[in-house]
């Protein structure tokens, strides 16, 4: 942790935060800052205390339930959960609570499978209702989280990525998805349906046929939008 309120004059806070027995990978705070989540390449994320005015902490036992190493941390936009994404394919949700009370974090459901390759990415929607991730099959996925316990799959994969996707960031509205990868591109996906049939409308000269409409959006039912552009 680095002490950063001088940027002529950035310190250290404390001692390095040790536990971890690989290589650290991510790091995310909850909101507030007062809890710290870590992963790591030993196939474990950690959980740390590090409220100001006082030396950080552990929080609790290292999470484990994952098979490989762990790539990606992302807390909730509450605070309350944590996702931990990782090599073994699979998308962990874990319950947290209150950040001065989180001595002990449970898993909630069953792991998040769906991707054919490692998870390299996770980011929560601004709601927390969605869970957007990405990986080593190309592809960016979108989760239902509303209820972390029973979170399922949201609409189908999005692809158009031709390497390992390595990070995804919600707009501040959640309604739309940016995305990067090793491709060397960035995309940006529109996730508001209305929003979506308007800009093809738009490229369309207000002609969408439902051929046009299969192939622009796909993962959309059709609807007469066109009309009256």
């Amino acid at each position: 942790l680095w002490d950063v309120r001088r940027a002529d004059r950035v310190r250290p806070l404390g001692a390095p935060l040790r536990g971890h027995q690989d290589t650290v990978t991510s790091v995310a705070f909850a909101r507030g800052g007062r809890l710290l989540a870590t992963a790591s390449e030993d196939s474990t994320a950690r959980l740390w205390h590090v409220g100001a005015g006082t030396r950080a902490r552990p929080a609790g036992e290292a999470l484990r339930g994952h098979e490989e190493e762990v790539n990606a941390v992302a807390f909730a936009p509450d605070g309350k959960t944590l996702a931990t994404g990782s090599d073994d394919r699979t998308v962990r949700l874990w319950g947290v609570g209150k950040a001065e009370q989180a001595d002990h974090a449970s898993p909630l459901g069953d792991a998040l499978t769906g991707h054919r390759g490692e998870i390299r990415a996770l980011a929560f929607a601004p709601d927390g209702k969605t869970l957007a991730t990405g990986g080593g099959d190309h592809a960016v996925r979108l989760w239902d989280v509303a209820d972390p316990a029973r979170a399922e799959p949201l609409g189908q994969e999005l692809t158009g990525h031709l390497d390992t996707v390595t990070t995804v960031a919600f707009s501040p509205r959640g309604d739309a998805l940016a995305s990067a990868g090793y491709d060397l591109t960035a995309r940006v996906w529109t996730l508001d349906a209305d929003r979506a049939a308007g800009y093809a409308c738009d490229r369309t000269a207000g002609v969408l046929t439902r051929a046009d409409w299969e192939e622009r959006l796909p993962r959309l039912g059709y609807r007469e939008v066109c009309e009256g552009r």
